[in-house]
């Protein structure tokens, strides 16, 4: 009871936590001021992530988090590339 708890607190945080640099980047479009390589690493992370959720873990709720964050990082990643190569 208390893990779904805690998961639903860092899922809600971990997705929420994108949402301010995809809003500036969508606004600004610009990224000249963003790392690529945290995001690239923040990537890699988040894939293994992914991947310990599915094979490890078994966990719907772990697989959906790990999944959007995933997704969210992927996003990012690409609107900073592709700001940075139209500048």
């Amino acid at each position: 009871m208390l893990g779904n708890i805690l998961l639903g607190i860092v899922s809600f945080c971990l997705i929420v936590s994108y949402l301010p640099q995809i809003v500036k980047l969508l606004k600004t479009k610009k990224s000249d001021d963003i790392s690529i390589g945290s995001w690239v690493l923040w990537g890699i992370s988040t894939s293994c992530y992914v991947l310990y959720a599915a094979t490890c873990s078994h966990d719907p709720m772990l697989m959906f988090e790990a999944s959007l964050e995933f997704i969210l990082c992927i996003f990012t990643l690409i609107l900073v590339v592709m700001y940075r190569k139209n500048n």
